[in-house]
């Protein structure tokens, strides 16, 4: 209630009211002088032991959850790979059965328990029986002494000055030794697999088991990443769900485009050079190219073979055609192939594959691209910021701060699984 003036009696106006200060408000100067809060001042002190109680028991939570999924971390990762790379026949499945998911994802485990499961199965279980004798065999040829193939000299015009080239190059007794210790490692390696066939094709099954799960609520998984993505990245959370979905799907397709060439063109030198059982070394091919060294693994022995019956010339021409033919694909095809649809550089691709089988072994193929490709995403993105810009550049006119053309994806995005289409998240909806 407004009191009157003391000395004239009457109630002072809108404009005297106006005039007066609030008593508690603090001009703009002192507000800036006082400085942000910490928040070790705006809590207090039991306020401070809940909050450190809480982030001690997310951590030691974390943590346990961690070594309890530890040993199916491997299959977990494969799954979610297999997953995301078939999801659009699984989509189109789902379409067919009516927006039903149980039964699309039993179809799915079903071809791929009849594709990969049961074939893999009897081909590790035929290689864990040939593995020892094959390292018999080339212990065998390496302890008989090394010498060079008589049919390099009848090579028209170069082949007397080749083999004297190489009698003289060659020590074949300390290249004998040399190669008998390089076969140790690896023949205790090969027969360490071939006694773990078994926790092989145990993984297998797990694989099977989990990607149905994945199949069944891949859109409720796919929320919680979308949702976790926007968490941590902001803005950015389309733009790198559509990269690691392209990423993923494109170096699956690579590794497996890649190995499909290797065995096609192994199979013809095998064909040429008379080796038998073409359909299984082609397989041994086909699977072992996910490794780097994997089809000499099976060419080679196949050459040594050809050696010991005679057919010199013939496994030379086996050698070479692995060395030139067989490795070309490798290294020129897979490269070419990831890149088709992704956003990384030839070059990055080539540090994705390698730098990631070094650093996390075979699931390094995949995760490497991956880890690049979203890294290097952010950091363009990073350099775009207006503010960022400005301060490389202090001549380029500011502009208005506006998201980095992903902000109109984001109420479309919400709509639909980022797992159907991911190159055209913008104009889909589930």
């Amino acid at each position: 209630m407004n009191q009157p003036d003391t000395r004239t009696g009457a109630e002072p106006g809108p404009s005297a009211q106006a005039a007066q200060p609030e008593p508690h408000a603090q001009s703009p100067a002192a507000e800036r002088n006082r400085g942000p809060q910490t928040l070790r001042s705006m809590l207090s002190f039991s306020e401070r032991v809940d909050l450190l109680i809480r982030v001690v028991l997310a951590v030691a939570v974390s943590i346990g959850c961690y070594f309890i999924i530890e040993p199916f971390l491997t299959a977990i990762v494969i799954a979610a790979i297999l997953a995301v790379v078939t999801w659009p026949l699984f989509a189109s499945a789902r379409s067919s059965a009516g927006g039903s998911t149980t039964l699309p994802a039993l179809l799915m485990v079903f071809l791929l328990i009849i594709g990969v499961l049961i074939p893999s199965s009897f081909l590790l279980i035929a290689l864990a029986q040939q593995i020892p004798k094959g390292i018999s065999v080339i212990r065998e040829w390496i302890a008989s002494g090394f010498t060079i193939p008589p049919a390099i000299s009848e090579i028209p015009g170069i082949g007397p000055w080749l083999h004297d080239q190489l009698l003289f190059a060659i020590d074949p007794a300390s290249l004998s030794t040399t190669m008998q210790k390089l076969l140790e490692p690896l023949s205790a390696a090969l027969l360490n697999a071939a006694v773990n066939v078994s926790n092989i094709l145990l993984q297998l099954a797990l694989v099977t088991f989990i990607v149905f799960f994945f199949y069944r609520d891949g859109a409720w998984f796919a929320d919680r990443v979308q949702a976790l993505m926007k968490r941590v990245s902001g803005d950015l959370s389309n733009e790198l769900t559509k990269i690691l979905v392209n990423t993923t799907r494109s170096v699956v397709f690579g590794l497996v485009g890649t190995a499909l060439g290797q065995a096609v063109v192994a199979g013809i030198g095998f064909w040429i050079a008379g080796v038998p059982g073409i359909l299984m070394l082609c397989t041994l091919v086909f699977v072992l190219s996910i490794v780097p060294i994997g089809p000499p693994l099976v060419w080679g022995p196949s050459a040594i073979w050809l050696y010991s019956q005679g057919e010199t010339g013939m496994a030379v021409f086996l050698v070479l055609w692995g060395l030139l033919a067989v490795s070309s694909v490798d290294n020129f095809l897979k490269p070419i192939l990831i890149a088709r649809g992704s956003s990384l550089p030839l070059a990055l691709i080539f540090l994705g594959v390698f730098g990631g089988v070094i650093a996390f072994g075979f699931l390094g193929l995949i995760l490497g691209p991956i880890l690049l490709a979203v890294g290097l995403s952010m950091l363009q993105a990073w350099l775009k910021n207006p503010i960022l810009a400005a301060k490389l550049d202090p001549d380029r006119p500011r502009r208005s701060r506006r998201p980095i053309k992903l902000e109109k994806r984001e109420s479309t995005q919400t709509k639909g699984n980022s797992l159907d289409n991911p190159s055209d998240q913008e104009n889909t909806s589930e």
